[in-house]
């Protein structure tokens, strides 16, 4: 054992939890931390920085770990992508960009089941801490963060059709998704900086890499956790190809590497449920059933519209001489429809006037594709031939609850992903819901204005059964997998790691990342992520935590 193996901390995972955790953990220059990914540097990439490259991201294998599920019951048998970042950042390197916090009952639901200190008066010193807003000014809102939060660059006038057709629908116009709330409809905001990505890679992991304690690998594939006497002592890697490699944690091995492959370390590692490590041929460090249970996920089926002629929307810019012509502006000017998010309206539905949150958010914009174009899965959705525009519904807190589980005892072999889509009834029923109050909204007189016809379903889709059976081949992500190392009451056989975030029954080892989610928040999930990776940084230096702000 050399110094050179020896850190205080070694970081698993640079994705959005894990590039704030390590930035965090180095600013004081005392410790020595090492920070392992997996994938590439984002670096020098058109694809990472263009904000419009997130489609073609989810896509490839150089961008995405390119992980696929099971055959899902309510998606027609189909295998579902899931894409997680592969590269320095993780997910927010090639996510959508749209900053959303969720419903303060959401972080109520996490105190409820064993999270204490997790509510949303509590976060919400941390959310602002890790914003950098550019236009709302009040206590809800913060500048300086890592988080570039700004308005869209430009707002296509479709889009404030949708807001005005929502509003027809019953829906108050809002212009902050952020306080807590979650209702309404507006414009969303996202992270997005002078036209490009603006990312933890970019904002955290870059400034923190100037420091000379902060060691950055990627392309650092990490094979197992050690122990040595209930004690997680270091990590194995390997770069690349090259041999397996050790290196030692004085203090902690802090594991952030995502909903996916935090359970999967661990199990290899033996930490998990005992019957199926064994079965695995794995010796069990810790039998935690919790591991890999719990698994959540917002799922997404986006209706479609065409427009009428004469109406522009942003199709024909997304192929053909349109495409080029729209890539050419960006790399000149960084404006145009390449620095479009997946989504530019936003809005927030309650499918049961006796929830206490709206479990519906739906995603809007003035672009169409057919999903079912590419059915390798290759390559991003083809834009339609003529102008249309996209409404699409998440639920955004449901019932149904899937697993990550071993394959084999090798971590370079894709773990199995049972997501459960929408095998609980009651999210069934939220959606279909949802897809018929969006079917009303597009009649109202904003977009009625607009819109020649249904195009996806189609008015022909009435009764449950015709929606299911269309929806079925339709169904996808919503990109937003946690839950698979929840936090968890003392007595609760299920939790993984305790509100502190250390794991159950082993010293020395955290999971801090959108795994440790009790249940999926009312929203994207990025923002969240940071936040845990920024009080996660707290917990492990042993520092008070930020004082809480009352609504």
């Amino acid at each position: 054992m050399t110094e050179k193996q020896m850190f205080d901390y070694i970081v698993v995972g640079s994705g959005s939890a894990g590039g704030q955790l390590a930035a965090r953990l180095s600013e004081s220059g005392a410790f020595r931390v090492l920070l392992l990914e997996g994938g590439a540097s984002h670096k020098r990439d058109l694809m990472v920085s263009m904000p419009a490259g997130w489609g073609a991201m989810t896509y490839s294998k150089r961008h995405s770990w390119g992980h696929m599920t099971e055959p899902e019951r309510w998606a027609g048998g189909r295998r579902l992508m899931m894409p997680r970042g592969k590269m320095l950042g993780g997910s927010s390197s090639i996510n959508g960009m749209i900053y959303i916090r969720g419903h303060r009952q959401d972080y109520a639901d996490w105190q409820a089941a064993g999270a204490e200190g997790w509510g949303w008066n509590d976060l919400l010193p941390y959310f602002v801490r890790t914003e950098d807003q550019q236009r709302i000014q009040n206590k809800y809102h913060g500048r300086g963060g890592p988080l570039h939060v700004a308005d869209l660059p430009s707002v296509h006038p479709i889009t404030h059709a949708m807001i005005a057709a929502a509003e027809q629908a019953g829906l108050a116009h809002v212009d902050d998704f952020n306080d807590g709330s979650a209702r309404g409809a507006g414009t969303l905001q996202v992270n997005v900086r002078d036209g490009k990505r603006s990312s933890i890679a970019v904002n955290a992991i870059e400034p923190a890499m100037k420091r000379g304690n902060l060691h950055v690998m990627t392309r650092a594939l990490v094979l197992r956790i050690t122990t040595e006497a209930g004690r997680a002592t270091g990590v194995t890697y390997r770069i690349g190809d090259g041999p397996a490699q050790w290196a030692g944690a004085r203090s902690e091995v802090l594991l952030c590497a995502g909903a996916i492959h935090s359970p999967q370390l661990l199990m290899l590692s033996g930490m998990g449920p005992a019957a199926h490590l064994r079965e695995q041929g794995i010796a069990v460090v810790a039998d935690l059933p919790g591991v890999g249970a719990n698994l959540q996920d917002h799922c997404c089926v986006p209706m479609s519209w065409r427009l009428r002629p004469g109406v522009s929307g942003m199709n024909s810019r997304f192929q053909g001489l349109g495409l080029a012509a729209s890539v050419l502006r960006y790399l000149l000017t960084r404006r145009g429809p390449m620095t479009s998010p997946p989504a530019e309206f936003g809005a927030y539905l309650k499918s049961d006037p006796a929830l206490p949150y709206n479990d519906i958010q739906v995603f809007g914009l003035p672009v169409t594709g057919d999903p079912d174009a590419h059915a390798d899965k290759s390559r991003a959705p083809t834009p339609d031939r003529f102008e249309g525009i996209t409404l699409a519904p998440y639920q955004v807190r449901p019932f149904s609850r899937g697993s990550i589980r071993l394959r084999l005892p090798d971590v370079t072999i894709h773990p199995v992903i049972r997501m459960n889509y929408l095998d609980d009834e009651r999210d069934r029923r939220a959606l279909l819901w949802a897809l018929r109050f969006l079917r009303d909204m597009a009649t109202k007189p904003a977009l009625a204005a607009l819109v020649e016809s249904e195009f996806r379903p189609g008015p022909g889709v009435q009764s449950d059964a015709e929606w299911l059976a269309w929806l079925a081949p339709h169904l996808t992500t919503g990109y937003h997998p946690v839950g698979t190392c929840r936090i968890g009451h003392a007595d609760d056989a299920m939790a993984v790691v305790a509100p502190d975030l250390k794991v159950r029954g082993v010293l020395g080892l955290r999971v801090i990342d959108a795994s440790v989610m009790p249940n999926v928040i009312c929203g994207n999930t990025n923002a969240t992520a940071v936040v845990i990776g920024d009080k996660g940084a707290d917990l492990v230096l042993g520092r008070a935590a930020l004082a809480a702000i009352a609504d």
